[in-house]
C-alpha cells in the first residue's frame, strides 16, 4: 500500500516542482550497446542515454561541470558528469553527445592509460569468476565474513585500496591469472584524449583509491599524478576534483587541502541527490538507472524535501 501510494504521489508531482529548487548533476559510468559489467557497475545502453538528454534539455539549461559550478544563479540549468573513462563512452555514446550538442566532462583515472586495468574491474574478475572465497582464504586484509558483498567491503575506507590492490596483482600472480588488454575497459591510449568544444576532462585520480584510506603523502602522489597526466594534452580541462566512490566518507580533510592546494575550484559527490541552486563548492550528482528519468527526478526530489 505504502509503494502505490508513494507511486501516485511522484506521478501527480510536478516537474516543474523539481526545477524550481533542484538541478540534476547526472552521473554515468558505462554507456554502450553492450555492457561487460552486468554486475555492480552502473551501466546505461545508447537509447536510455538519448531518452534521459532529451528530457532533462526540454526542462534544464545543460551546460558543463565547470560553467555550472561558476554560474551566480543555477536556477534552470544541469550538467552531465562520466567517471572512470570506460572506452564506450567515446567508442559509441560520443556520437549522441554531438547529435544532440551537449557538453559533457570525463573523469579519469590516468593510470589505465598505462596499461593498468582499473582495480574495481579486478573485483568485478574475482567476483564473476567465483573466485572471492578463495582470494580471502589466503588474504591478509580481508577475513572470512567479509565474503558476503565483497564488491562493497573491498571499497571500505578501513582497507588501504592501494594495498588491497597489490594483494590482487599477488592472488593472479601466483594462480596464474593472466588479464590482458582484453579486461581493460578504461581508456588506455592517449588517442581517447580529444580536443572537442563539448567535451572536457577533469581528474578523477590516477587509481581510483579510497582518498580516506590512503595517508595524506599518497593522496597526494595519486591526485598529482592524475592531474600532471591531464595537463600534457591540448584539452578541455575542468578545474574541479572528482572524489573517487563520491561519498563523505570517501574523502577527508587531508584530501581537502590537497585540492584546495592544488586550485581546485570544488567537488564532485556522488550519492545520488538532485543538486539544489545556490552556491556551493559541493555538487551533489544522481545516477539515473531507469528509462524514466521523469519519475528518477521526482522521487529523489520527494525524498529530499522530506
Amino acid at each position: 500500500m505504502n509503494q502505490l501510494i508513494k507511486k501516485l504521489i511522484t506521478m501527480v508531482t510536478p516537474i516543474r516542482f523539481v526545477n524550481k529548487v533542484y538541478n540534476p548533476v547526472i552521473l554515468y559510468h558505462s554507456i554502450g550497446s553492450n555492457s561487460n559489467f552486468d554486475k555492480n557497475t552502473d551501466h546505461i545502453d545508447l537509447k536510455t542515454l538519448e531518452n534521459h538528454l532529451l528530457i532533462i534539455k526540454k526542462f534544464w539549461k545543460i551546460v558543463s561541470i565547470d560553467e555550472y559550478l561558476l554560474a551566480k544563479n543555477k536556477k534552470g540549468l544541469a550538467s552531465i558528469t562520466i567517471d572512470d573513462g570506460y572506452k564506450n563512452v567515446l567508442d559509441e555514446a560520443f556520437e549522441i553527445f554531438k547529435y544532440l550538442e551537449i557538453p559533457f566532462t570525463i573523469f579519469i583515472n590516468s593510470s589505465t592509460f598505462k596499461g593498468k586495468i582499473f582495480w574495481r574491474d579486478k573485483i568485478r574478475y574475482l567476483i564473476e569468476n567465483n573466485l572471492v572465497k578463495k582470494f580471502i582464504s589466503v588474504s591478509k586484509i580481508f577475513k572470512k565474513n567479509d565474503e558476503k558483498d565483497f564488491y562493497f567491503i573491498s571499497k571500505n575506507p578501513k582497507f588501504n585500496s592501494k594495498k588491497v590492490e597489490l594483494e590482487l596483482d599477488n592472488f593472479f600472480f601466483k594462480e596464474n591469472i593472466k588479464l590482458n588488454t582484453n579486461h581493460n575497459f578504461c581508456f588506455d591510449k592517449s588517442s581517447y584524449m580529444i580536443k572537442h568544444p563539448l567535451l572536457t576532462y577533469g581528474n578523477h585520480s590516477a587509481n581510483h583509491y579510497v582518498m580516506s584510506s590512503l595517508s595524506k603523502d599518497e593522496q597526494t602522489k595519486d591526485i598529482l599524478e592524475c592531474r600532471e597526466f591531464i595537463k600534457s594534452f591540448n584539452v578541455n580541462k575542468s578545474n574541479l576534483f572528482c572524489v573517487p566512490f563520491g561519498g563523505k566518507n570517501y574523502f577527508n580533510d587531508d584530501t581537502i587541502n590537497i585540492i584546495k592546494e592544488f586550485g581546485y575550484n570544488g567537488i564532485l559527490l556522488s550519492e545520488n541527490k538532485l543538486n539544489k541552486n545556490y552556491n556551493y563548492n559541493y555538487i551533489n550528482r544522481l545516477m539515473p538507472k531507469k528509462n524514466n528519468i521523469l519519475e528518477t527526478l521526482k522521487i529523489l526530489y520527494l525524498k529530499q524535501l522530506i
